[in-house]
């Protein structure tokens, strides 16, 4: 990711996620973000590299309706936790519970996922938040997407790389009544094997308070799948 902030400020994410399946409904996930920020002072500026926050994550799935060899309806819900690096100016250094829900159906070229996330921050945050977030109050993430298959228009006896394209309704709410809504287009492409990610994001409503305002987002993500 690549976000851009008032005031020419840049920050810079590189993301490795790994998830493992330990049984048909049953998986266990983590997630490391590295940082190089070109902030203004207090913050991290001038590259400064450092690791956020690691997110640990157990998920159940709890519906898993095949329609047919497509279409599906599922639903799941994890807990975890984000667990401190100590990385000055990018950690919040404090060891946040979190529970959530995730539902997602596709039907013919359509597709519709909706998350839900809770976070219990227990320390007092960062002392220079860059993300709302990071303020030291507890908040809540709220994920709407929609996805139409572009190609193919209907799959044949072997199965191709698939063209989506999607759109996400992206939100964080916290308890201190700051939120950031952003609206963010992209493209995905999905193989049997592999996943590609592009897009970018623009707030629709934001109340930074104590964080910088964000103007806009770029997005790049490859999964790989065993």
């Amino acid at each position: 990711h690549g976000f851009w902030f008032e005031n020419d400020q840049f920050l810079l994410e590189e993301s490795l996620r790994v998830e493992v399946g330990l049984v048909r409904d049953l998986s266990v996930s983590a997630e490391l973000p590295l940082y190089q920020g070109f902030l203004d002072a207090p913050r991290p500026d001038d590259g400064e590299f450092g690791f956020g926050d690691m997110d640990l994550l157990v998920e159940l799935r709890i519906l898993r309706e095949d329609l047919n060899a497509i279409d599906t309806l599922r639903a799941s819900v994890f807990a975890g936790a984000e667990v401190p690096t100590g990385s000055d100016g990018f950690s919040q250094g404090s060891v946040d519970p979190c529970v959530g829900a995730v539902f997602s159906s596709i039907q013919g070229r359509h597709g519709l996922d909706v998350a839900c996330r809770y976070t219990l921050v227990t320390g007092d945050g960062m002392a220079h938040p860059i993300f709302i977030s990071d303020t030291g109050d507890d908040f809540v993430n709220a994920d709407l997407g929609y996805a139409y298959r572009v190609h193919p228009e209907a799959y044949g006896e072997e199965r191709v790389a698939a063209w989506y394209l999607t759109v996400e309704l992206n939100s964080v709410w916290t308890t201190g009544g700051e939120h950031e809504v952003l609206l963010s287009p992209g493209l995905l492409i999905e193989a049997p094997t592999y996943a590609v990610e592009l897009g970018f994001g623009v707030p629709v409503s934001q109340d930074a308070e104590h964080a910088p305002e964000l103007d806009f987002m770029l997005l790049a993500g490859v999964r790989l799948l065993f």
